[in-house]
């Protein structure tokens, strides 16, 4: 079996060159299953950790629209039977059952105030990003991000905390900003809105108490604040009128961690309400990633594929070259078995060359292109410390693919070879 192996590294060695332009087929297809499988893992993660650092396991977002198949809404097809179920609302009484549920520590309301831009005092370039949330969550939770600047946990009348990015959009440090002025005036009439008459020049001043590390969720509000806002914009009695009518946007719910998926079983099923929990949205984004990573694998096996046929085409090219050899080392006693092995060795070899120098090459790219991914991705407010992770398991299971590759593609030609009159392939010039 040595001499067999031996003998196959010789013809693999012999014509370096054309060993070489063979192996890049497999190289190309490794390169691109490797990218696919470590960025599809790594998205994974790196969305999945997103979510984790805002929201614990015993965590639960409770909404009136089930969130995540609004994420996949547009792969399905509306049901009427979604439509014509019962409307429900996020009002106090709602809230007062959830906070009576057994294991629900603590409920934190949230509303989402649209209809307004955002500008810092005295400029007149509105902030771009994100809408206000107006919220009874403490400056200390990580929903918020945690404060960079400021030393007040609860917000007060017109106090607010402002994401980091506002203060680098207008350029100011995120001490600079503290004390400063945020205006929020109607936005004026999109192709998305009916315009309104009592919106219209409204204006709210608030001042800036804290900079948070939120990314794109620019501004905090406290909820008394906001609710003064929306019931002002909508033109509503009092916020009593505006609760019961409208409702909370969301609700965010502390619990028993041994009792989380049975409170949010109880919500959904006698409640009616959506709940979206840290367990939920890992499974959504499995779901999503992996679908992906399946459609992107069957795409890059034609890779595979084309370089099967540079395979094939080289060890017919090296059996024509060989014929004379293959007839004396059957003379002196080989076997069709033997021949067989040795040709399978020699596709097996060039699949493995391709294999580790596509995945040497991944690594050096990723290690070389990680730096500025990251720096991309804190830009747009990801927390992360890098982004590519080189998974040798994965390494591991490619390396074998390329080389069962090389012998797959490697077999009618070893077969022809086996096959051989010696007598004939002796006389063979």
């Amino acid at each position: 079996m040595v001499k067999m192996f031996k003998y196959a590294l010789d013809l693999v060695f012999r014509r370096k060159l054309r060993t070489f332009l063979t192996s890049l087929g497999i190289l190309i297809a490794v390169m691109l299953m490797s990218f696919i499988l470590f960025g599809m893992s790594d998205l994974e993660s790196l969305i999945v950790g997103q979510f984790t650092q805002q929201f614990k396991p015993n965590e639960l977002t409770v909404g009136t629209t089930d969130m995540i198949s609004l994420m996949g809404g547009a792969l399905s097809a509306p049901s009427k039977q979604d439509v014509e179920r019962e409307e429900v609302i996020l009002n106090s009484e709602a809230v007062e059952n959830i906070e009576g549920i057994d294991g629900v520590e603590r409920v934190y309301s949230m509303l989402r105030i649209s209809g307004l831009e955002m500008y810092l005092e005295e400029d007149e370039v509105a902030y771009p990003r994100g809408f206000p949330m107006a919220s009874n969550i403490p400056g200390d939770h990580s929903l918020i991000g945690g404060l960079l600047e400021g030393d007040d946990l609860t917000l007060e009348g017109s106090e607010v905390y402002v994401s980091d990015f506002v203060s680098q959009f207008y350029e100011l440090s995120n001490e600079e900003i503290l004390g400063k002025k945020i205006v929020l005036k109607s936005s004026p009439p999109s192709v998305f809105s009916a315009p309104s008459k009592s919106n219209i020049d409204k204006e709210y001043e608030l001042t800036v108490v804290g900079v948070t590390d939120s990314g794109n969720n620019a501004l905090f509000i406290s909820l008394e604040k906001g609710l003064d806002i929306v019931v002002d914009l909508g033109g509503y009695a009092d916020k009593e009128e505006y609760i019961n009518s409208v409702g909370y946007s969301q609700l965010l719910l502390s619990t028993d961690i041994d009792r989380t998926t049975k409170i949010e079983d109880f919500i959904v099923e006698e409640l009616g309400f959506s709940v979206m929990s840290t367990e939920t949205l890992m499974a959504f984004v499995s779901t999503i990633t992996g679908g992906l990573t399946i459609a992107l694998i069957l795409f890059g096996s034609i890779s595979a594929l084309v370089a099967s046929v540079g395979i094939v085409n080289t060890m017919i090219m090296s059996i024509y070259e060989q014929t004379n050899e293959i007839g004396i080392i059957k003379a002196i006693g080989a076997s069709n078995f033997q021949v067989l092995v040795i040709f399978l060795i020699q596709s097996a070899l060039i699949g493995l060359i391709g294999g580790v120098l596509g995945l040497s090459i991944t690594y050096a790219l990723m290690r070389l292109s990680d730096p500025f991914i990251v720096d991309l991705l804190v830009n747009e407010g990801f927390d992360v410390g890098n982004f590519f992770n080189f998974r040798f398991d994965y390494a591991i299971y490619i390396a074998l693919s390329s080389i069962f590759v090389g012998i797959l593609a490697g077999l009618y030609p070893a077969y022809k070879a086996s096959k051989l009159d010696p007598v004939k392939a002796l006389r063979y010039e």
